[in-house]
């Protein structure tokens, strides 16, 4: 399942239709079970927006912009082209155990902290479109990622980030919908 990425990764066009990233309303999101397809815990980046923020950007303001897009993970870009993914674990420093982090956390950018875009998990949407909710949970599980990217290839040599599956967004949507389910794990 997992995508060979390259620098050259770009969005996906969203529709013409869709909202601004950061001030659509959030709908209640729909609950899914362990066989619905895996591309209901999607965000289609085809329909909406993708949340992106500047890799040159200060941790504390890259912070600031995730927390008011109440955004848990974000892609990260230079320019127009996508760079990494950034979570607010990265951004806070939760993943560092340097001693001296907080001497020289001010110096820092979110390009310093962010999972770089050869190593961010990824499914392509080919392998998406015939996988079920339960195939994700036992990604996430086994891969302890708290988002997948995915890949979407229009060519063999252009690839486009179709969309973005959150673990927390996973969590929700399964809720208390599967028997079993308890604080993002299934229990057996």
């Amino acid at each position: 399942m997992a995508v060979d990425m390259h620098a050259s990764l770009r969005l996906a066009a969203p529709a013409a239709d869709s909202a601004e990233p950061f001030y659509r309303v959030r709908a209640k999101l729909p609950y899914v079970r362990l066989n619905d397809p895996a591309v209901r815990v999607m965000n289609d980046f085809a329909r909406e927006a993708p949340r992106t923020i500047d890799a040159a950007l200060r941790l504390d303001d890259a912070l600031d912009e995730m927390f008011r897009c109440a955004a848990r993970a974000m892609l990260v870009t230079r320019g127009q082209q996508v760079v990494g993914l950034t979570t607010t674990d990265d951004l806070r420093g939760e993943c560092i155990t340097h001693s001296d982090y907080n001497a020289w956390r001010d110096d820092l950018c979110v390009a310093d902290v962010m999972i770089g875009v050869d190593d961010i998990p990824a499914i392509d949407w080919e392998t998406l479109l015939d996988s079920k909710v339960s195939d994700l949970v036992e990604i996430f599980q086994g891969s302890g990622v708290i988002c997948l990217v995915v890949i979407q290839s229009e060519s063999s040599a252009i690839e486009r980030i179709r969309g973005l599956i959150h673990r927390s967004r996973l969590d929700i949507q399964l809720g208390a919908c599967v028997e079993g389910w308890v604080g993002g794990a299934l229990l057996r």
